[in-house]
């Protein structure tokens, strides 16, 4: 299975471009805090387009423009969770964070390496 994905993957695979803010505190008194981005970094992952009444169902309460289902490589894990914005096809998206935390879906796979599958989306302006 594993292989499949790989061989999928390697072919079919779009890039993304991830991007970790570092925290900048402005005012320690008024707790004024600036996000900077970093350079991102390439992954190579499975897109999905999901409808807005998927996203109703799969993220309620969440104002959206644009949703994606991706699968990445277990491997990304420490990366995603740390991620600011995620670029793709020249769109900044952000994860689908619940209380702080990136919400993960672990693809089992051959030996504990596996995929994981999460949601992206642009917010409504």
């Amino acid at each position: 299975m594993r292989k499949l994905l790989d061989d999928v993957m390697r072919t079919q695979g779009k890039w993304l471009r991830i991007y970790v803010a570092k925290e900048v505190i402005d005012d320690p008194y008024e707790k004024n805090v600036t996000l900077t981005n970093m350079n991102s970094i390439p992954v190579r992952a499975i897109v999905e387009d999901l409808t807005t009444t998927q996203a109703q169902w799969k993220m309620p309460g969440i104002k959206i423009a644009k949703i994606k289902d991706i699968l990445v490589d277990y491997k990304h894990r420490a990366l995603l969770e740390r991620s600011s914005k995620i670029e793709y096809q020249g769109e900044m998206y952000e994860g689908w964070r619940e209380q702080g935390k990136m919400q993960l879906r672990e693809q089992p796979g051959v030996g504990g390496n596996g995929y994981l599958r999460l949601y992206i989306y642009s917010k409504v302006v």
